[in-house]
C-alpha cells in the first residue's frame, strides 16, 4: 500500500477521471492508500503511467507556462505509480 497527501490523490484522480475511467474506478473505490490487488490492476497502472505524460503533453503542450502544474501532475503520477507497484512487488 502506498501512502500518499491528499492533494497527490486528487491530482491522480483528476488524471484518471480525464484519461483513463479504468484506472479512475479503481482508485475512486478506494480509501486511504492506493494499493493493487493483482496483476491485473498491476498492468492497468502501468499502461496508465506509460501514457499519461503523452496524453497530457498533447493535450496542454505549454509545460514550462500556463499548463505546468498539469504537466507537473502527470509527472508525479507516474512516480507514484512506480511506488505502488514497487510496493505491491510487480
Amino acid at each position: 500500500m502506498s501512502e500518499f497527501t491528499k492533494e497527490q490523490r486528487s491530482a491522480f484522480l483528476m488524471l484518471a477521471e480525464k484519461y483513463d475511467k479504468n484506472v479512475f474506478a479503481l482508485l475512486s473505490k478506494q480509501q486511504g492508500a492506493i494499493s493493487v490487488n493483482n496483476a491485473e490492476e498491476a498492468a492497468l497502472l502501468e499502461n496508465f503511467s506509460g501514457k499519461v505524460c503523452d496524453w497530457v503533453l498533447k493535450d496542454h503542450p505549454d509545460y514550462d507556462g500556463k499548463d505546468e502544474d498539469i504537466n507537473a501532475d502527470a509527472e508525479m503520477v507516474s512516480f507514484m505509480i512506480a511506488d505502488i507497484l514497487a510496493d505491491a512487488g510487480y
